[in-house]
């Protein structure tokens, strides 16, 4: 008990060193969580971004507007060739096709 009541005698306290101390960790870590907050607000934008365009072709995609191109699907079954006319639709990366009504003329 006599170790406890020196302690609680005891006047020593901190020393500005270890207060600087105290206080540049509590700043680096504020810096940090700020930076951190940063990046997740930027990265939030650009998947918000990517989303909407995705959105956006996806949806002329499925709704078949605005052909990008008309190509021809070559399928070969037992030795015979089959050429079939097909429209493109979409863009950049997502593409949807369809048969081509008019057999290979333009959009």
């Amino acid at each position: 008990m006599t170790a406890l009541n020196k302690k609680l005698r005891s006047q020593r306290g901190e020393t500005l060193v270890e207060l600087l101390a105290a206080i540049l960790i509590a700043s680096l870590s504020v810096a940090m969580l700020l930076g951190g907050v940063t990046v997740s607000a930027n990265l939030g934008r650009q998947a918000d971004t990517a989303d909407a365009y995705f959105y956006e072709t996806l949806t002329a995609a499925e709704k078949r507007q605005t052909p990008v191109a008309n190509r021809s699907v070559e399928l070969t079954q037992g030795g015979t060739s089959f050429t079939i006319p097909v429209r493109v639709y979409g863009g950049e990366g997502l593409y949807s096709y369809a048969l081509n009504p008019d057999g290979g003329a333009g959009p």
